[in-house]
């Protein structure tokens, strides 16, 4: 047995690369129980490679019966879980004018709809690797005012480009035209999404992309057409409200939303926790294919920032856990700076009790998306009995 000064170590695992340092540092030399190993003052030897053992006690020479191998780990930023909520109102068939194109059934190629889901479906396939993205249209479930409650049209995954442009594509006729209009029930639809990915357990970080073009209606317990027309504002900044209560933000994008409902988008983006700054609207206002785009692109990087995997814990016998790691940042000049545990405001935490996930927070991650930092490093804390 090593004395209780000989039990402590720290093996560390980085995100790119493996290296293993020790506290104290090596002295002495000994020789381990399995192969040749440095030993330590305190009797902690260097782990050794495929032909050399654990050292062992530097005073005595005698090996360690426990093995607690330094095993490289890779991890990576968590792709957020983005689920575009979309509205699919009668008035997505008028022009980016919001005008009725005379004569037709709605104005076809150039009309809200194929402008927006010619954007999503172009954004999406460009990035469904590295989002997990899926979809929800409203109303979707009979009626005008109809929301299926916890399903979506495509369910988060990654690749998913193909089932979303299937999904539009079986909502849209030959000439480009929305089919099956509906009102605008925004409050149903944000709570039904809040509730889908409540219920999703990855610990991906999770948004709601709102996109819709007209003012919220079908109020809580309307009936009949003329009822459910009534503005619901009240019902759908109180849904988004709830929704970043529950640790889901959502992104507001108003397509060619011009006039009365610019206050219930603006009011949407300010409870959503990502509105605009320093612009006339506080929600993403879009009117063409290439404005969505680039919306659907600056909400992706701000939605992928600062959220990290933690591998599994390199033994499997007590030795290492997810619950005693140390987080590091390396920056561009290959300096260590220590980023602050259990620190919401400027260091980082873990994402959920299964601790699965860390996110950086305040001045670690502005660090982050700045490049200062250009490598984050986990270090797993480990006790050698």
């Amino acid at each position: 047995m090593f004395p209780a000064a000989a039990r402590k170590g720290i093996l560390c695992v980085t995100l790119v690369v493996g290296a293993c340092s020790f506290d104290p540092p090596k002295g002495s030399s000994g020789s381990g129980g399995a192969g040749a190993g440095t030993g330590n003052t305190t009797g902690i030897g260097n782990f050794g490679g495929t032909t050399s053992g654990q050292g062992g006690n530097g005073n005595s020479g005698a090996g360690q019966g426990t093995q607690c191998a330094a095993v490289p780990k890779s991890s990576s930023k968590l792709p957020p879980d983005m689920l575009i909520v979309l509205d699919a109102s009668g008035s997505m068939n008028q022009g980016p004018d919001n005008m009725n194109c005379t004569g037709t059934t709605g104005c076809g190629a150039m009309s809200k709809w194929a402008q927006v889901t010619t954007a999503i479906n172009t954004v999406v396939a460009q990035t469904d690797t590295t989002v997990n993205w899926g979809l929800k249209l409203f109303a979707d479930m009979g009626g005008m005012c109809g929301v299926a409650p916890n399903t979506v049209s495509v369910n988060i995954g990654t690749g998913t480009s193909g089932p979303i442009a299937a999904a539009i594509a079986g909502r849209t006729d030959a000439n480009g035209n929305l089919t099956g209009g509906s009102s605008t029930p925004t409050r149903a639809a944000e709570a039904a999404a809040v509730t889908y990915l409540g219920l999703q357990t990855d610990p991906n970080p999770k948004f709601i992309v709102l996109a819709t073009d007209g003012q919220p209606n079908c109020t809580a317990g309307c009936s009949g057409q003329n009822g459910c027309q009534a503005d619901d504002t009240p019902g759908a900044v109180g849904a988004v409200t709830m929704a970043h209560m529950a640790g889901i933000p959502t992104f507001v994008v108003g397509i060619s939303a011009g006039g009365a409902p610019e206050m219930a988008l603006n009011m949407m983006a300010v409870e959503g926790g990502y509105p605009q700054v320093g612009q006339p609207t506080q929600y993403y206002p879009v009117s063409s294919t290439a404005q969505f785009e680039a919306v659907l692109q600056t909400l992706i990087g701000m939605a992928t920032t600062c959220t990290y995997s933690v591998p599994e814990p390199p033994t499997n016998d007590g030795t290492t856990s997810r619950g005693k790691i140390a987080i590091t940042g390396t920056d561009t000049n290959g300096n260590k700076i220590d980023i602050a545990p259990n620190d919401p405001a400027n260091g980082w935490t873990y994402t959920d009790t299964n601790m699965t996930s860390i996110v950086l927070h305040g001045s670690a991650c502005d660090q982050v998306t700045a490049g200062t930092i250009t490598t984050v490093t986990i270090i797993f804390n480990c006790i050698v009995p």
